[in-house]
């Protein structure tokens, strides 16, 4: 009987220590990637620099091109315009792609990085004006690091004070470059 005490002691004591883990299994600090900024300049972002700077958050989701809505997710991250200002900033006549490790590619507008998209009211689905939405590189969602099962751990977010949808192919995940090109 006195074996079975300090047993469960150690139970209880590995069952608190996995509820200090993400969900998918990730600590916050074991996140390893870099993103790569190009513009007048080259910079490269560990995970930690990119949390580092400072974040905004929004509601946003997205819907793909057969009707399944994703979201919307409560969403934190750094502004994309923010982002391109490390390393010159973007022009009127500028565009900015990013890139995906898995070689997907997205060119948005200087008018798209500063939040010029449809957007979708997530209920009923009809076009509503938007209220100033922001292009955000997400890293947390719902309050938790971004996985990778949800294109993470950096991904590209539209989002807004209030709940909206956007079209899901502008929702680039697993960022690893983005490149102002003249």
């Amino acid at each position: 009987m006195k074996l079975a005490i300090p047993i469960l002691m150690l139970c209880i004591i590995a069952i608190a220590a996995t509820a200090c883990l993400h969900p998918s299994g990730i600590e916050d600090e074991m996140i390893e990637c870099n993103l790569t900024l190009i513009g007048d300049c080259e910079r490269v972002l560990s995970y930690d620099e990119i949390r580092a700077i400072p974040s905004c958050e929004g509601h946003g989701g997205f819907f793909t091109t057969v009707g399944i809505v994703n979201g919307p997710f409560e969403c934190k991250g750094v502004s994309l315009e923010y982002l391109c200002d490390l390393v010159g900033g973007i022009n009127a006549t500028d565009t900015v792609r990013i890139c995906a490790s898995d070689g997907y590619l997205m060119v948005f507008t200087r008018d798209q990085v500063r939040g010029d998209f449809v957007t979708y009211d997530p209920a009923t689905m009809r076009e509503v004006p938007h209220t100033e939405p922001e292009v955000m590189l997400m890293y947390e969602q719902d309050g938790s690091p971004l996985s990778a099962d949800a294109g993470g751990p950096l991904r590209v977010a539209i989002v807004s004070n209030d709940k909206l949808l956007t079209e899901g192919h502008y929702w680039v995940q697993w960022v690893d470059t983005i490149e102002i090109t003249k």
